[in-house]
């Protein structure tokens, strides 16, 4: 798939600092294409289920209000770049379920996924994990996947 004929990107982005290259891969590819492009972050909120204190919740709450944010910065950074046409879905359950929901539901033609990186917290897939549901979405939805492998810099704390 030529990117010309790109006319929508999905930008998956999981928030912390190692998702910098993957948005600066999908703002390149909405560029070269002056297509549209939409942000897309999952918070999972698994931890509740097992809270037992009601305060969690409202630092659930705290924590999707952090995500519109961050998404709204997001976009900021990719009208600045010359995007004209973003936004942002910001969606709460199973992550891979729901990236597979979207995909669906969107007429988008290419997603661009960061690839898991080693860290101290929890990573949604393990590396062989990651490869096969890559592979699967991608024929499922008949999408192109592009995959970003952060640099070292962007991990580091």
């Amino acid at each position: 798939m030529s990117e010309q004929c790109i006319d929508h990107v999905i930008c998956t982005v999981r928030g912390g600092p190692e998702s910098r290259c993957t948005v600066t891969r999908a703002i390149e590819l909405t560029l070269a294409c002056q297509g549209r492009l939409t942000f897309f972050h999952v918070m999972d909120a698994e931890f509740l289920e097992h809270a037992t204190v009601a305060p969690l919740s409202v630092v659930y709450h705290e924590l999707i209000e952090m995500g519109k944010f961050a998404m709204l910065i997001l976009c900021d950074r990719a009208r600045r770049r010359g995007v004209e046409q973003v936004d942002y879905v910001l969606r709460e359950g199973n992550i891979r379920r729901q990236i597979a929901t979207f995909a669906r539901e969107t007429d988008a033609k290419v997603m661009v996924m960061g690839e898991p990186t080693r860290s101290p917290g929890h990573n949604v897939f393990k590396a062989d994990e990651y490869e096969r549901y890559v592979a699967e979405l991608a024929e499922e939805v008949n999408l192109r996947i592009v995959q970003v492998t952060p640099e070292p810099a962007d991990t580091a704390a």
